[in-house]
């Protein structure tokens, strides 16, 4: 009796202390939520039960059992919706036409959405959270990739696909370093760490492991390095059937040679704008068209045809927002719309998942009444403020020039303005700025019809992971096996009702 005494005062004790714990543990949590969100856990759990309620949402007004052997995934990097307006306009112009009756390629897709794209400590994002989120399923702060807020490593959906026996392939515009392209396949801490970055490409997984590599920045691989690698010879090394190509000429030897893996690095930077690039560098419609070649090539190679996934990035369309360019962008974004129709004609909607969205916004507007057919990189005279001073359609709210007389007056930009020229501002700044408003998602083929609707940005790779069974979460394969889980557990709680 002593004893019995002596035991349960402590085991209420403890019971208690428990309880304390727990009781703080989740008061600091409600008080303080950017805790939860520091984790991956947090945004993969957020994702999948979001997924969840897509499925059910769509299940009584659409059925597509349909699986996804191939994911095309396409980023027009600050491809805002302003953006898609103003080039659509400017396709139709160059075709003779008034322009706003033009379509983009992305319009004959069937579903279409819109993609939340804040950091957790951002408002306006950068392209390095937002490439964690759109790749790895997981929101993070503004500068990091392929990593949590808390420091843990984000896998991508590419490395998914490649455990999953997919051919994986990389294609962009810009530094094949940059913060885009480096959420496929890296892992750092500041997106500025390109040399690391270029590291992890070569030598570690799933960069190693990609099958198609296309895009600039040859110094990060050799002349820039201070540790002596040669990530040029080393990839030859590990790629020994590899082909390795510097310009159009060679990029099209490469894809005729079906032996082995592609890499083709085409600038010592970024690649030029297409206004200005030279006719050796190709552009992101031939990139894109060699990118599904060889990958139908290599997905074929295992004798069952296993399918692939491949992100295709026109990231200077960005690039010209920044330098408040416009021509510059709205240029690249038509280049970006060729590569879409490009991969359309290439490839079958009733096996392959084509998506088309972007990182984040920028500050464009498209402001006044011009009339029907103004050019849209032009001046609509009939426009003027109190002053009675004209201004352009299309303008920046931040950026390098206002278009001031000597006195700092506004004055007419008509004289200066052309394809290539800067575009006015209203706040003068060092550069253009993104935007934090929601960006457009564009879908057709298996399960595209769970892009519609208002989403988090995160919850992109898992839509692609359960349209094409990749990843460890809820999938098109094993949704059923799920289902008869929750069925059996019904059944035996009806069999037993005490059993909860």
């Amino acid at each position: 009796m002593p004893l019995q005494v002596f035991i349960v005062p402590r085991t209420l004790l403890l019971i208690m202390i428990l309880a304390f714990i727990l009781f703080h543990t989740l008061t600091a949590a409600e008080q303080d939520p950017r805790a939860e969100e520091q984790l991956p856990s947090f945004w993969m759990r957020q994702a999948q039960d979001q997924l969840s309620e897509r499925l059910a949402r769509t299940k009584d007004a659409i059925t597509d059992s349909r699986r996804a052997k191939n994911v095309v995934m396409f980023l027009g990097d600050g491809l805002s919706l302003t953006t898609l307006t103003a080039a659509r306009i400017l396709k139709g112009q160059r075709r003779g036409g008034r322009g706003e009756e033009a379509q983009l390629a992305v319009e004959r897709f069937p579903f279409a959405g819109l993609s939340k794209t804040y950091c957790i400590d951002e408002q306006t994002p950068d392209s390095a959270c937002t490439a964690t989120a759109y790749l790895g399923g997981v929101k993070t702060h503004s500068g990091t990739v392929g990593q949590s807020a808390s420091g843990e490593r984000v896998e991508s959906v590419l490395q998914w696909a490649q455990r999953a026996g997919k051919a994986t392939g990389v294609v962009t515009t810009t530094r094949l370093t940059d913060a885009s392209p480096a959420g496929a396949y890296a892992h750092v801490r500041r997106r500025g760490e390109e040399l690391e970055i270029a590291r992890q490409l070569v030598e570690e997984e799933p960069g190693r492991k990609l099958h198609v590599i296309l895009g600039g920045g040859l110094g990060k691989f050799a002349d820039e390095r201070r540790d002596g690698k040669d990530l040029l010879a080393q990839w030859h090394e590990n790629n020994p059937n590899g082909c390795f190509a510097r310009s159009l000429k060679e990029l099209r030897n490469c894809t005729g040679d079906d032996t082995g893996s592609l890499l083709g690095v085409f600038s010592d930077n970024h690649m030029a704008y297409h206004l200005a690039a030279s006719k050796e560098q190709p552009r992101l419609c031939e990139m894109a068209a060699a990118a599904i070649e060889k990958l139908e090539q290599k997905s074929q190679e295992d004798g069952n045809g296993s399918g692939y996934f491949v992100f295709i990035e026109g990231g200077r369309i960005d690039h010209g927002h920044h330098e408040t360019r416009v021509g510059y962008a709205l240029d690249e974004m038509l280049e970006f719309d060729a590569a879409v129709e490009a991969v359309v004609r290439m490839t079958d909607p009733r096996e392959t998942l084509l998506v088309v969205t972007a990182d984040h916004s920028h500050t464009l507007s498209m402001a006044g009444y011009a009339k029907r057919g103004t050019p849209i990189l032009g001046m609509d005279a009939q426009q003027r403020d109190l002053n009675g001073v004209p201004y352009s359609t299309l303008n920046y709210a931040i950026g390098k020039w206002q278009s001031l007389d000597k006195e700092g007056r506004r004055e007419s930009p008509s004289k200066t303005l052309s394809p290539t020229s800067y575009t006015p501002s209203y706040i003068h700044g060092r550069k253009g700025v993104h935007s934090g408003e929601d960006v457009a998602v564009f879908a057709m083929g298996p399960q595209s019809h769970l892009f519609g609707g208002v989403m988090e940005q995160n919850l992109l790779p898992h839509l692609m992971g359960y349209a094409a069974c990749l990843g460890s979460g809820v999938t098109i394969c094993n949704q059923d096996k799920d289902q008869d889980k929750d069925k059996d557990l019904e059944t035996e709680t009806e069999a037993d009702p005490d059993s909860s």
